[in-house]
């Protein structure tokens, strides 16, 4: 294959629909759930073998996988995967723990979360095998970002990538196309999979109906604060 990528980054950062864009390009292989490869470090060489050998399989030139917490494996992706590439994704943080109010019923688990992920998007920025993406970014020009991600992982623009809706795919092991509630397990599972089959929804700023003073006081935390900051968020 000429290139193997990997989407990752804080969970509920747009990881699901890049991931769903990158499916529709016609030349690039990409499993439709989250592998988990390199999770388990002891099964990751074994691991990656198997997924490479079925990319291979496809015939098709170019391999992409999606795990948001491959952010936290990205040195043994690199010992594992020589020309690997990685897109990260950064969202304002307080979107990102308004999501996972509906997920996990707590806007804390998503803003610690966003925290811990954030820190090795930053540490890895400017890494010449990483290109970090902001979901905002990508929601305000989706043919701009795409190009950009195009050129850097190695294959070309395709027209299809901002169609992506046009093809029903079912991620996540779902059986069905079907909104589902959002809940933790399968509701999230459903959820995930109905969003990313419809045209791009603007997600930006929906904290501001959602978040609480009391979630919200957890971005006015210095790391916090500064994390957003870091990344372009006022």
């Amino acid at each position: 294959m000429r290139s193997y990528s990997f989407i990752c980054g804080c969970g509920h950062s747009g990881t699901s629909l890049l991931a769903n864009m990158f499916a529709s390009h016609p030349a690039l292989y990409i499993p439709l759930i989250e592998t988990n490869c390199f999770l388990v470090r002891a099964e990751a060489r074994s691991r990656w073998k198997a997924l490479r050998a079925e990319a291979r399989a496809s015939k098709l030139k170019h391999f992409a996988e999606k795990t948001p917490r491959h952010v936290r494996r990205i040195s043994l992706i690199r010992r594992l995967v020589p020309d690997a590439r990685f897109i990260l994704m950064v969202r304002d943080g307080r979107d990102v723990a308004a999501s996972f109010i509906r997920r996990k019923g707590s806007a804390e688990i998503g803003a610690r979360r966003w925290l811990a992920d954030n820190r090795l998007v930053r540490a890895e920025e400017g890494a010449p095998d990483v290109f970090v993406l902001r979901y905002e970014d990508l929601i305000a020009d989706p043919e701009g970002a795409l190009r950009g991600i195009c050129e850097f992982t190695g294959f070309d623009f395709a027209s299809e990538m901002l169609r992506f809706h046009e093809t029903e795919r079912l991620w996540f092991g779902v059986p069905e196309l079907r909104r589902g509630t959002g809940e933790d397990g399968v509701q999230h599972a459903l959820l995930r999979n109905w969003q990313i089959n419809q045209p791009i929804f603007d997600g930006r700023g929906s904290w501001r109906d959602l978040l609480g003073p009391e979630d919200l006081a957890l971005f006015d935390e210095d790391e916090a604060r500064q994390m957003l900051a870091y990344f372009g968020y006022v």
